[in-house]
């Protein structure tokens, strides 16, 4: 049938897309990039290649960025996964502790037990996973609320989710005792797994 398109509608934002929403970024949006990727940073990964990771991942096409997701919070994300996948690294290289104290000390070789630890951390993760999501999904009509959730489980100040809500202390005040209420409501005996 011709002018009918078989092809499902883009569900991915195209590399000129990405290119032209980082281009577009506001001075906001880098504050809030970096302090994302300062969060997340670690001694053998920078604040910096956290972010400019993120770019090569969105430009590159091995992150896609779905077509609905604002750039920023995709980015921000990229940031968050890129962290916890060398931060998964890290804990997988054996470490060399001492078995003796002093300078000239012996050195052996301390292996992570893979059977307990990664079991351990996959329930916690998954834990972790449903919470996250059922806490944000209680605030999906109220985006500075969400932002404020997901900023408070990602360690961010009390500033730092003022400055990225743009809500004065009074407003980001009362947004808090509204999460707080919303969260009682819903879970009056505490969050269960």
């Amino acid at each position: 049938m011709e002018g009918v398109s078989l092809q499902e509608p883009a569900t991915a934002r195209s590399s000129a897309e990405i290119v032209e929403a980082i281009r577009g970024l506001s001075a906001a949006d880098w504050v809030r990039l970096k302090k994302v990727a300062a969060y997340y940073a670690r001694p053998a990964v920078p604040a910096q290649d956290l972010l400019q990771e993120a770019f090569v991942r969105a430009l590159d096409g091995s992150r896609v960025c779905p077509a609905h997701v604002d750039a920023v919070r995709f980015l921000a994300e990229a940031i968050r996964s890129i962290a916890d996948g060398e931060q998964e690294k890290a804990d997988r290289r054996p470490a060399l502790v001492s078995i003796e104290g002093g300078s000239g000390a012996a050195t052996a070789m301390s292996v992570p037990d893979p059977a307990q630890s990664v079991e351990s951390r996959i329930v916690q993760a998954e834990q972790d996973a449903r919470m996250r999501a059922d806490l944000l999904a209680l605030f999906e009509d109220d985006s500075a609320a969400k932002d404020i959730v997901e900023g408070t489980m990602e360690g961010m100040t009390a500033e730092d989710l003022r400055e990225l809500t743009g809500l004065d202390r009074t407003a980001y005040d009362s947004k808090r005792k509204l999460i707080r209420r919303r969260i009682d409501k819903r879970y009056p005996e505490g969050w269960q797994p």
